[in-house]
């Protein structure tokens, strides 16, 4: 890569070995409008690919992602004068981000659908968030850094489809951003930025807690100051800090330790590990892994030594919640790997130049970027509409069928419920604590929720009644296969009335 590509001079790239002062003010870098119009610098062309990708992906999937419509069913309700509940008059927190429960719920309070209000906020996120970060790893390790960083934050898929998925992960990583550049320029404002990442979601704290650790003493008290803010509503809507969603998902999904959850690290490693990775987005990684480890320790060893910059703030905040993924081995949900996916990349960015020369790898990477869309959209195009089409039909088939006074018990709460008046049951927990509390005192918890709850209505696999088998997570649903066949004579199926394509759910009604 020869100099006008990379930066200038090899001596003034090579910022990270001075002084700590030297390297704040290395970071410190004109703001982007100095160079947003030059297509050399990572800026302009990075950001244009990242609204193509983004504006294609929502284009492609006009509809937010499962989960994304449970927080949307708790917004709804706030923004309505019901309270933060998923099912009225049950104060359960089964949201996971309070502050994007409450960005939501604004956007419904001004009357705009939470589809496009979440969609147009993610991708503005996304580019806030290159914004910040171009400058700051320019200025400290060099324009090639800049450059691999911005190409694959918006040219990947994971990171398009999480901006338009109506989850709240572009936010959450924007706001590690924000924060490290904030406190490194001992900002006003870094204390309110600060304390917004830790209520984000639970990881946001994890990374606030790292970022905050060389913040002024005024941010660290300001941060602490909206964190308690945010606990005294929550305690005084919940009597819990801790979301059900977390705790369900621990419970039921287990935290097996780090060779079980290897999914989360089995791609960046070139030496096998008994398996090809498990997780689309390791499988789509994998031609990447021998560069990309090696530009990760690379990388690792130079934002150690400007440990003090804004630089390694996101790096390490976000390399932390992947070590924790990691250790624990917590299940594997696609959206959970975009912050830790940026701080590798950021991280491997970092130190891209220590172990690359010349421009064929460099070229390569940007062909293999690319490339990835071949096999990403057809993957992430296929998913959504597999889920949308189950379970719309579900919604749709409910919708005009249930009432206040029905109840349902089903598995996926988040499309068939954003919209129904009846109260949901769901299998995992999420929303109704006494399932998570059934599940776990072990065989029969399906039985007996059923016999407990008496729900009109039963959204299930056909797979449950077949072979007595749950979805996902621990504990048979039945004790035996009278148990089964008890059930099955108290209720009969609706729907569909005959096999179609593509339909992996039956909907039940309990017989009078």
């Amino acid at each position: 890569m020869n100099r006008r590509l990379t930066g200038g001079p090899r001596s003034a790239r090579t910022t990270t070995g001075g002084s700590s002062e030297e390297n704040r003010r290395a970071s410190r870098t004109a703001p982007p409008s100095v160079h947003w119009r030059d297509p050399r610098f990572p800026w302009l062309v990075p950001a244009l690919l990242l609204i193509v990708t983004r504006g294609f992906m929502a284009l492609a999937i006009p509809w937010a992602s499962e989960d994304a419509y449970i927080t949307f069913r708790y917004a709804a309700n706030l923004a309505n004068g019901l309270g933060p509940v998923f099912n009225p008059g049950e104060h359960v927190m089964g949201f996971t981000s309070p502050l994007w429960t409450l960005w939501v719920a604004f956007g419904v309070w001004l009357h705009v659908d939470p589809v496009p209000w979440t969609q147009i906020s993610g991708v503005a996120a996304d580019l806030a968030t290159l914004w910040l970060a171009v400058p700051v790893i320019t200025a400290l390790v060099s324009r090639m850094a800049g450059w691999s960083f911005a190409l694959f934050f918006a040219i990947w898929p994971v990171f398009a489809v999480s901006a338009v998925s109506g989850l709240e992960v572009s936010l959450m990583l924007f706001l590690i951003v924000a924060s490290a550049v904030l406190v490194e320029r001992r900002s006003v404002s870094a204390g309110v930025v600060l304390g917004a990442l830790s209520c984000v979601r639970p990881e946001g704290m994890i990374a606030a807690l790292v970022i905050g650790l060389r913040a002024a003493r005024r941010a660290q008290l300001t941060a602490v100051a909206c964190v308690a803010a945010m606990g005294v509503w929550l305690w005084l809507e919940f009597h819990s800090l801790v979301p059900q969603s977390i705790a369900a998902k621990a419970i039921i999904y287990g935290t097996p330790g780090p060779w079980a959850g290897r999914h989360w690290w089995d791609w960046l490693v070139p030496f096998p590990m008994g398996r090809y990775p498990t997780s689309s987005e390791g499988l789509a990684l994998m031609p990447f892994a021998l560069v990309f480890g090696a530009a990760l320790i690379a990388g690792v060893r130079r934002l150690t030594a400007a440990r003090r910059s804004a630089t390694a703030a996101v790096g390490a905040a976000g390399l932390v919640i992947w070590l924790c993924y990691c250790a624990t081995g917590v299940a594997y949900f696609w959206w959970y790997m975009t912050v830790p996916l940026a701080a590798l990349a950021w991280t491997a960015a970092a130190g891209l130049g220590d172990v690359v020369r010349g421009r064929l790898i460099p070229a390569l990477l940007v062909l293999a970027l690319a490339g990835a869309w071949v096999q990403a959209l057809p993957l992430y195009l296929g998913r959504a509409q597999t889920e949308y089409r189950n379970f719309m039909s579900v919604h749709d088939f409910l919708a005009p069928r249930v009432g206040r006074s029905d109840s349902v018990l089903l598995e996926p709460i988040g499309m068939i419920g954003w919209r129904l008046p009846a109260r949901l049951i769901d299998e995992v927990g999420l929303v109704t604590p006494d399932v998570t509390r059934m599940r776990r005192s072990g065989p029969g918890w399906y039985a007996d929720i059923v016999n407990a709850q008496r729900p009109r209505w039963i959204v299930a696999r056909p797979e449950m009644f077949a072979e007595g088998q749950a979805f996902a997570g621990t504990g048979a649903p039945f004790r035996d296969r009278g148990e089964l066949m008890n059930l099955r004579a108290h209720y009969e199926q609706r729907w569909p009335e005959s096999q179609l394509p593509g339909i992996g759910l039956v909907v039940l009604e309990r017989l009078p």
